[in-house]
Order: structure tokens, then C-alpha cells, then sequence
């Protein structure tokens, strides 16, 4: 594959904002159990734990925008979910109930013992598994963009991956180039409304979406849904850890539908929708996603370990 798709969108897509001379998202590495975690910290001793987790096919990068807001206020954690983004994973590694326990094992390897977690797309499934599992060590949750229902409510082609095992063999076989190709589109134009990515995102997301082993990864995952799914969706009911959940009204891969089912099922919920955000709606709603987001840590900070 040459990089022509990737210099088209360079020039198509990018954000015409100056980027810092220093890129505070330049890759870096923790060792936590078997894997190399690609991460970033903000300590603020004393202040609420933040812990954000990515999307498909993006990376933290997706935090760009609103990062500094947050390490103003938190003491914020990023990092690349196993798989996702530049954290490497095996095909075996690749279901929400294994990838949840990454999320306490990274929590332990930070020494942070209640954080408020943020999911996104793929890290709903995920995040969602975590908090029925270990209610004890979450302060508050922000899901969005992703299934916690089966079956969700998707796009046509991601509705074709879960639910066929021969179109997952051609996603990561034969059709593997176009789905990439697909993948790469999404993450920097198809899935925003009107948010540009910064070159460096756009970038690491061409990157990401031509690894051959994260590709195989992805559609291991999506081939889960129809197991883990269902036991997530039996346990909303219980969850009692306060939970934001937010989407953008134009998203066309995980429709609307899933985050107000969700809103339905989860006891003690708030469910707002931006009308003009896409799928990756917390950068198209920008500034309004991140006063919501930093209004609701503040609101949901006062609970304690047990």
C-alpha cells in the first residue's frame, strides 16, 4: 500500500491548527502484566483520577483536544486499550471480559484506586465489564459510540462482521486491504461531522489501521460481541456506579438507538445527545463534551471505597 491515501487526507482532512513543538503524545510504553501499554500521565496529587481509554481505529490521539482541560482539573491516565491503537494484543487476547481486567491491572500498576473511567466505541463493551466486575473501583463512568446490548443497533457493514464468521475470514484475509482502507477513512473523516484531526492523529491512525496484527485483532473482537455482549446486557440493571452517557444524534456506525437503550437499562444514568456530532462525537461536540464531562467528575466525586 503506498502512502498516497495517507497524503490525500493529509491534505483533506487535517486541522489547519498549529501543532506544539513538543508533541506531548509521543509514544510511550509501560510494561503492565504481558503487555506494553502505550500511555499518558498527568499527576495532580489530591485531585480525582481521570482514566481515559480509546476508540477503533483511533488511539489517544483522540484526547488531543481536550487533555490539557482535563489535567487542569484531574489526575488524568490515558492509554491504548490492548489491540487498539499502538498497545499490541494477541487474536486470543481480544474479548471485553479479558481487556476489562487490563484496565484494573493498569489502575494497580498506577497505584490508582478509584479513577472515573471514560469508554469510547469498542471500550464500551469493555468498560462496561470492568465496572459489573469492580464496582468498588470506579467513581463514575462515561460510555459512548459503542455497543453494551446484543444485538446493537450498527451500520449494515459493522452489523455483517459480528454477526458472520465468513465475512470476518474475508475482513482479515482476502478483503483485508479495502476494510483497512475503510477503517483508515472512518478514523479521520467519515466519523466526524466537522472536527479535524491534527496531522499527528491522522498520521498514527494510518498507522494503526495498516498493522496487520492490530487489524487481525479488531475483527477477533467484533467476532465476541455475540457472547460477551448478552451477559453485559444482562447485568445493566445492577450497575449502580453513576454513569454519563453521551453520543452524537449523525453517528452511522453505532446508531443513537444503543446509547438510549443503554439510558433505559442503567439505574442511575444521565444520557445527553449532541445533535451535531458523528461518531466520534467527543471531539465534535468539543468544548461542550468536555464542560459536561469535567461538571459531571465534579458532581460524582465524593463516593468512597468501601
Amino acid at each position: 500500500m503506498t502512502r498516497s491515501l495517507l497524503n490525500k487526507a493529509l491534505s483533506r482532512f487535517a486541522s489547519e491548527q498549529p501543532e506544539p513543538a513538543v508533541d506531548p503524545f509521543a509514544p510511550q510504553f509501560v510494561k503492565v502484566g504481558k503487555f506494553n501499554i502505550r500511555f499518558l500521565r498527568s499527576e495532580r496529587p489530591n485531585a480525582p483520577a481521570l482514566l481515559l481509554l480509546n476508540g477503533l481505529p483511533q488511539s489517544i490521539r483522540m484526547w488531543e483536544s481536550s487533555f490539557e482541560d482535563f489535567s487542569t482539573r484531574f489526575d488524568v491516565l490515558a492509554f491504548d486499550i490492548p489491540g487498539f491503537g499502538l498497545s499490541q494484543a494477541e487474536e486470543a487476547d481480544m474479548s471485553a471480559s479479558q481487556l476489562s481486567e487490563v484496565i484494573i491491572q493498569t489502575m494497580d500498576h498506577f497505584n490508582i484506586k478509584q479513577a472515573h473511567l471514560v469508554g469510547p466505541d469498542v471500550g464500551v463493551p469493555i468498560t462496561l465489564t470492568a465496572v459489573i466486575n469492580h464496582p468498588e473501583r470506579f467513581l463514575s463512568l462515561n460510555i459512548f459510540d459503542g455497543p453494551g446490548n446484543f444485538p446493537p443497533r450498527l451500520s449494515p457493514i459493522l452489523t455483517a462482521v459480528i454477526k458472520s464468521r465468513f465475512v470476518r475470514w474475508l475482513a482479515q484475509g482476502l478483503n483485508k486491504k479495502p476494510v483497512m482502507k475503510t477503517n483508515f477513512l472512518t478514523a479521520v473523516s467519515e466519523g466526524y461531522h466537522h472536527y479535524k484531526p491534527s496531522r499527528r492523529a491522522i498520521k498514527e491512525y494510518y498507522d494503526i489501521c495498516y498493522n496487520e496484527q492490530g487489524h487481525q485483532c479488531a475483527i477477533s473482537f467484533f467476532g465476541t460481541y455475540s457472547k460477551e455482549l448478552p451477559w453485559i446486557e444482562q447485568h445493566l440493571k445492577g450497575i449502580q456506579v453513576p454513569t454519563l452517557i453521551t453520543w452524537g444524534r449523525l453517528d452511522p456506525f453505532v446508531l443513537v438507538d444503543n446509547g438510549e437503550f443503554l439510558a433505559k437499562h442503567i439505574p442511575n444514568n444521565k444520557l445527553v445527545i449532541f445533535d451535531n456530532a458523528s461518531h466520534f462525537s467527543s471531539e465534535d461536540a468539543g468544548q461542550d463534551y468536555v464542560n459536561l464531562l469535567i461538571d459531571w467528575i465534579e458532581g460524582n466525586s465524593d463516593r468512597h471505597m468501601a
